[in-house]
């Protein structure tokens, strides 16, 4: 089975983080001007807009800023960690904070090799994309 270079991940967050950035805001100046008994609503997707929008200026300087193995590293452990964090699992924005920090200590090559394994083991059809 080819390795991933992880350039799937990638686009799907941009491509999420691009949307909503666009269509949020637009969705809230309509619903602000269009509303105007409850323009608290329409301020509220205009200022989550803008997070998004954030958030997209950060992820693609963080892509630019990585190389290619470390992206495909990067996506992998998040691929792998899915495994162990099913998606519709309840309060899991703690299992998410750790995905992202174990993706970030593999990216910078900071894991051992014991957790690079337990990662492996996690889904082991799906090979490290790293040296």
């Amino acid at each position: 089975m080819a390795s991933s270079k992880g350039s799937s991940y990638w686009a799907v967050q941009v491509i999420v983080c691009a949307i909503a950035a666009i269509a949020l805001p637009t969705v809230g100046v309509l619903l602000f001007t269009l509303s105007p008994e409850e323009p608290a609503r329409g301020v509220i997707l205009i200022l989550i807009g803008i997070v998004f929008f954030v958030f997209l200026v950060r992820l693609v300087w963080s892509y630019l800023h990585m190389t290619p193995v470390q992206r495909a590293v990067y996506a992998w452990v998040v691929t792998q960690r899915r495994v162990e964090v099913p998606l519709m699992k309840p309060n899991r924005f703690g299992p998410d904070l750790l995905t992202l920090s174990v993706a970030t200590r593999a990216r910078d090559g900071k894991l051992s090799p014991a957790e690079l394994d337990a990662l492996k083991a996690l889904d082991p059809s799906n090979p490290y994309p790293g040296a």
